[in-house]
Order: C-alpha cells, then structure tokens, then sequence
C-alpha cells in the first residue's frame, strides 16, 4: 500500500518558521514533556506540534500514575498531521509501554523519515521513580529505534542501561569512543548525576567534547532534560551543526534554571523565557 501523501510545501516552513514535532508525555503541572517541549519551541521561533504518547499524574512533587494511550489512535494522529504539516525534526521523549515504541519504529521506518532528524530523548524513569518506559521494549528501544536518531540526550543512569556498562565522569569520554564508534548518532551524555560540578560530553564523528559547568543550587530543576532535548531540536531545526545547537541550547538551560520561577512546593519548573 502506498504510503499517505504529505505535502512537498508546508504552511509555516514556507514562510520560514520551521516545524518541530515532538512526541512525548504530558505534564499536567506544564514543567516537563509536551508542555515543556512546545514552551521551548516557541521561545526558540520553531512552530511546535505534538502527539502524546502518554498521560500523567503530576505536579512538582512527583508522578503517581502513568497511563500510555492507544497506540492505534496515536498513529492516526500522526498520519493525519503529516498529511498536512510536516516536520524538519522530530523530538522524542517518554514512550510508554512497548506497543508505542513499536508504533514509534512503524512511523519512522517510513521511507518519508529519512530526511527528517530525530532527536530521542531517552527517558526511561521520571526522577520521582515512576515508570515512563517499559523496560521489556529496552532492547527494541536500542536496536530499532535508536538507530533512526540524529541525536540521543541521555543521562549517565539512562546510559548505562543503553551501553550496559558503569559510566563515571573518569571514563565518560574512552566509554564514549567505544560505544558510539559503529552507532549513526551523536550523544549528549548529560553530566547532572556526576557528584561535584558537572560535565557533560559530547560524542559525534568519533570526536568527544565536554562541557564543564558549575552546578545551580536549586531545586527547581523539573523537565530539564525536556527542555534541553527541545532546545537542542529547535536549533537543528533552524539549521544549526550539532555542536553549535547542543551550545547553544545547554547555555538555554542554565539561564533557564538560574532564573527559574520558584513555582510549586517540590521540583518547580525552569523559566522557559530565559534570555542568553
């Protein structure tokens, strides 16, 4: 069967604002997933889209309950979408259970995908300790739809489970060359569970970066990995090189944590306005 038509001349890409869709969870308190997501787009002069891939309940103290939605309904809405407007890059965040992930491998082993970058996110545990990512799909999740990345944003817990062995900030970058050398992805190997002041490292074209930064004593960190994976597909989007996106959009972060609102009585969320 033929696959659905989209179109060759987006609404809002030929005007010049690109489009970034994200495919993540909501975030009922609007500090993390879709909300965050589509905050940052709009910060950035993307246009954001978005397709859910799960509902939560949450607000800053936490998650206590997860529900994934129907994968079928799910791929209907992005079939639907595409025929319209279609994205430059794709930004990935919570999946669910393992029949989204494989609907998530259905929609991106289109041969329409190939030139869209994908940005995945690898969120496998909410910070809180609830399950966003059914760890029975994990070794899909690595083999099938890791490869369709551009780039991955994991955590150092997050990349130890993809690369199945301990990662320290000593050895993040030898452990780094090793792991990425046959992998068609860059990585942003996010230093935050590093003790100390933090680095991260970035991996691309068998090249490892870091980026030491001191840490911000603040609580308020919610969906900072959310708003980093969003920067980072914004300034893709706007046409940016890997490293000069993933600069740009950690320098984003900081200032969004630094100046962040205060809001909530746990983990409150960042100022997703921040100014560099």
């Amino acid at each position: 069967m033929a696959e659905p038509h989209f179109p060759l001349h987006t609404p809002g890409a030929a005007a010049g604002q690109p489009l970034v869709l994200s495919f993540s969870g909501s975030d009922p308190s609007g500090g993390a997933g879709l909300e965050a997501d589509l905050k940052t787009f709009q910060h950035h002069g993307v246009f954001g889209m978005a397709v859910p891939t799960l509902l939560t309940v949450q607000n800053t103290t936490g998650v206590r309950r997860v529900k994934t939605l129907e994968p079928d309904f799910f791929e209907e809405q992005v079939e639907f979408l595409l025929e319209d407007m279609f994205p430059s890059v794709i930004k990935i965040g919570a999946i669910g259970d393992k029949r989204m992930l494989q609907a998530l491998i259905r929609i991106l082993s289109q041969k329409r995908m190939d030139g869209v970058k994908v940005v995945v996110d690898t969120v496998l545990n909410s910070t809180s300790g609830a399950s966003l990512f059914d760890m029975r799909g994990l070794a899909d999740f690595i083999d099938r739809l890791l490869p369709r990345a551009f780039i991955i944003t994991p955590n150092v817990l997050e990349f130890d489970l993809i690369s199945g062995k301990p990662t320290t900030e000593a050895n993040a970058a030898a452990h780094l060359l090793a792991f990425g050398r046959d992998k068609p992805y860059a990585i942003l190997l996010k230093g935050g569970h590093f003790p100390g002041d933090p680095t991260d490292f970035l991996y691309n074209r068998q090249t490892v970066r870091n980026f030491p930064s001191q840490r911000i004593d603040t609580p308020h960190t919610h969906g900072t990995g959310c708003a980093l994976a969003s920067a980072v597909a914004a300034n893709l989007a706007l046409g940016m090189e890997v490293t000069d996106a993933v600069i740009k959009a950690r320098a984003y972060v900081r200032e969004a944590i630094r100046t962040n609102p205060g809001l909530g009585s746990g983990r409150g969320p960042l100022n997703f306005n921040a100014v560099v």
